[in-house]
């Protein structure tokens, strides 16, 4: 990580150096990298804030001077801390210095758009390495699934609506719009939102959209799936059984509920009704020996 951070600080300082819209890109990341890292308020040494300077030194080199292998260290950014946890990361150390609208942050979304999808005018084109465009991609996402999405989103009825969010909007009405999408990713708005778009001609715009479908489907899933998982930790739980004994009323291995209890895998509906009937049974049964204590104990010499 500190590599990445030396790599920005000469770079930033070449251009700086120079003459030019060169040395203006350099200075104003020199500026804009000295606010933020005074925003953070603490020595690199300590780990996270290392690793937010280095999200920080990252973004501001894709904004300023974006090259491949400033994908390449995202790339690794995202292997050692996640893709969720890099958005974070990004949004709060751009949110220190960016303005009401977020042209930087807009900026660094249009950036690694135009190299994921080959969007127009972009300065980082496409260069074929498809899991690097992939990444940037999902990086997109991310970044529009994180921070403030409490606004409207703008009205979308027609292709002029559409081409509009992307040329003439910026990241606060973007996010509003992956916000209502994120709520239910199933309702059928992308698809009508899609028919308006020709596939040939706009296909950045395709991508686009259909990028945040699939990661908005894919991040309900997930959680669809912790939360069936939750549920039957909690069905068995309340039954008082181990998970042995509670596997055996429901007809199935220990470690085949067990994999249904941490979410590796989601049961069939048949199973969960099954899970849910059984623990109503368990749960009545140990009602009945509360009241009971001798109910279902046999007398002696029996």
């Amino acid at each position: 990580m500190r590599g990445i951070i030396t790599s920005f600080e000469h770079r930033a300082a070449g251009a700086g150096a120079g003459a030019g819209a060169g040395a203006g890109a350099g200075a104003g990341a020199l500026r804009r990298w000295a606010r933020a890292s005074a925003a953070l308020s603490a020595t690199d040494d300590d780990a996270p804030i290392l690793a937010a300077r280095a999200v920080l030194a990252n973004a501001l080199a894709l904004i300023h001077f974006p090259e491949p292998r400033d994908v390449d260290d995202l790339a690794r950014l995202v292997a050692q801390h996640g893709g969720s946890q890099v958005a974070r990361l990004q949004e709060s150390a751009l949110a220190a210095i960016d303005t009401g609208e977020r042209p930087l942050t807009t900026h660094l979304v249009r950036v690694l758009a135009g190299y994921a999808w080959g969007g127009p005018d972009t300065p980082l084109r496409p260069d074929g390495r498809t899991e690097r465009e992939e990444l940037a991609g999902a990086c997109v996402v991310r970044l529009l699934l994180v921070g403030d999405a409490s606004g409207p989103p703008p009205p979308i009825t027609d292709a002029n609506d559409l081409r509009a969010v992307f040329e003439d909007h910026a990241l606060p009405a973007w996010r509003a719009v992956v916000a209502a999408r994120v709520g239910d990713p199933w309702d059928g708005t992308a698809e009508r939102h899609l028919g308006l778009l020709d596939p040939v001609s706009q296909p950045f715009e395709v991508a686009s959209i259909r990028a945040v479908v699939e990661l908005s489907r894919r991040e309900a899933e997930e959680d669809e799936r912790r939360a069936v998982a939750s549920h039957i930790r909690s069905t068995i739980d309340q039954t008082g059984l181990t998970q042995r004994e509670f596997a055996a009323l429901v007809g199935t291995s220990p470690s085949r509920l067990s994999t249904y209890v941490t979410g590796t895998v989601t049961p069939s509906a048949a199973m969960l009704l099954r899970i849910n009937r059984a623990a109503r049974r368990a749960q009545r049964a140990g009602r009945d020996r509360d009241r009971d204590p001798d109910l279902g104990v046999p007398e002696p010499g029996r």
